[in-house]
């Protein structure tokens, strides 16, 4: 999926998160993201960023935006 603005992927998502799958990408503005579910297990999806996934010799922070159907 392709949004242009963080606003819309949110209001996408938050209408439709039943219809995304764990691991489907999702690219807003240009950035990659990845559908995870939550560490909770509470069925909250979170879209991580691509980046985030890629493995490195230095450590980074991750950022995640949290979206609850």
């Amino acid at each position: 999926m392709k949004f242009h603005a963080p606003d819309a992927a949110v209001d996408w998502i938050e209408r439709n998160g039943e219809k995304l799958l764990v691991g489907a990408v999702v690219v807003i503005a240009g950035v990659s993201f990845v559908v995870v579910v939550g560490a909770s297990g509470g069925g909250a999806l979170l879209l991580a960023p691509v980046i985030v996934l890629a493995s490195s010799e230095t450590a980074s922070e991750s950022s995640f935006l949290a979206v609850h159907p």
